[in-house]
């Protein structure tokens, strides 16, 4: 695929809340470069967010590591922290702070064409969430 050929934009940021939204722009920012269209960027952008809250509230790290490369109609978007996944099976009685919890995992994959998840264990720290999303009509190889 061209992804591979693609020049990776990579931003490290701070394990916090507050450094979502500047997440959300460098992703945003990316996209519009890239010309993805609205909808593609809209679900990306998203799904990132997402990968990122999870690393925020439920992996000991100090950064999230987020990759960027774009060729060709597809994005690719690499979320990388330093701790240990864990499973955890979504429930609806889940509350967070603001509302249900929960459901990330879930709304990745809905939102992305592909989500693999390379789950850091007590050996090897390291969580690595690897999110593609293509432009309807483009054909992933």
């Amino acid at each position: 695929m061209a992804l591979e050929t693609a020049v990776p934009i990579v931003r490290t940021f701070r394990s916090h809340p507050s450094s979502l939204y500047p997440v959300r722009q460098f992703i945003r920012e990316q996209a519009a470069a890239s010309s993805l269209s609205q909808e593609t960027a809209d679900d990306v952008v998203l799904a990132t967010s997402e990968a990122c809250v999870n690393a925020v509230l439920h992996a000991p790290t100090r950064t999230v590591t987020v990759t960027w490369r774009c060729a060709r109609g597809c994005a690719e978007v690499l979320v990388q922290d330093e701790g240990i996944f864990h499973r955890r099976i979504p429930m609806p009685e889940i509350e967070g702070p603001t509302g249900p919890a929960g459901r990330g995992i879930l709304l990745m994959t809905a939102l992305m064409d592909e989500v693999t998840i390379q789950e850091g264990t007590p050996r090897e720290p390291g969580t690595l969430v690897r999110l593609l999303k293509c432009e309807p009509g483009v054909l992933r190889h």
